[in-house]
């Protein structure tokens, strides 16, 4: 069963699993802080243009982020993936931050 998620929730759970802060995936969109902040507490929703820099930072489609906008289903589950070590090593060479299970 899934359970219900909003945009905000869906871009906080997301920007946890990349690594990064709100500081800097506000950077990498090039939006405040805090626009962020209002964002993910669903405070309100980012424009069209910055729905495509959130697509393209965080590697989902529009389509789907408007499907979550739509309906606010999204599965939950998808963000406990297991990868492997291989995978990690590619991830942390083009410089993304990889938390392993171990560091938690």
């Amino acid at each position: 069963m899934y359970e219900k998620m909003k945009l905000g929730r869906f871009i906080a759970s997301r920007r946890k699993l990349m690594g990064l802060t709100q500081e800097e995936l506000a950077d990498r969109i090039g939006v405040s802080k805090s626009a962020i902040a209002k964002w993910e507490t669903d405070g309100g929703l980012p424009d069209r243009d910055n729905l495509k820099k959130i697509s393209e930072v965080m590697n989902v489609s529009v389509d789907e982020l408007h499907k979550i906008i739509k309906s606010d289903d999204y599965p939950e589950k998808d963000f406990d993936v297991n990868i492997t070590p291989e995978v990690i090593s590619v991830l942390e060479s083009y410089g993304y931050k990889v938390i392993r299970p171990d560091e938690k």
